[in-house]
């Protein structure tokens, strides 16, 4: 069950959701405040969305621009470089030629390659999966966000987690 506070006769969800983005931050929002919370422990203030970027037609990529909600918490260097091996991996795992080994592999051997060996994009997943436990480990989590797996949401958008903290049935939202 969802619950609500009204801070200036405003209503707001104490879970936020993840949205589009429809212009810049609105006031009340955690642009430009200090990190405060405990990931894992608090809900998120807000969850912040990089989208998708189809300019390069099917290839799985995230749009690669920095967003002004993270000024102050990280650098653009450092968001660009996440990003950028972020879409490393996912075009490595999206290999053409890999996949064409992969099944061939499988037909040849009657589908039981499979409960001997990963597939390269298993393995690539797995590696992509590493790579954001040590991006939020060493970059984001520090910095008060948290970087969402975007498999649950079908690599569609990667979310960012920014937290407040909850004291009792009070927010203290700063």
């Amino acid at each position: 069950m969802l619950t609500t506070h009204t801070c200036y006769s405003r209503s707001r969800s104490l879970i936020p959701k993840s949205s589009y983005y429809f212009g810049p931050p609105p006031p009340g929002s955690a642009y430009g405040s200090r990190p405060i919370g405990q990931i894992g422990l608090h809900h998120p203030r807000e969850i912040i969305r990089v989208e998708r970027d189809y300019t390069g037609g099917e290839l799985i990529q995230f749009a690669p621009i920095y967003l002004l909600e993270l000024e102050g918490r990280i650098t653009p260097t450092q968001f660009l470089e996440s990003m950028n091996s972020i879409n490393e991996l996912l075009i490595s795992a999206h290999s053409f030629r890999h996949a064409m080994i992969d099944n061939l592999l499988s037909i040849f051997t009657l589908q039981l390659s499979s409960f001997v060996f990963d597939t390269h994009y298993e393995r690539e997943m797995k590696r992509l999966q590493q790579l954001f436990d040590k991006l939020n480990t060493d970059i984001y989590n520090p910095s008060g966000l948290n970087l969402l797996w975007p498999r649950k949401v079908a690599f569609l958008f990667v979310s960012f987690e920014v937290l407040y903290t909850q004291v009792g049935n009070l927010s203290v939202v700063f």
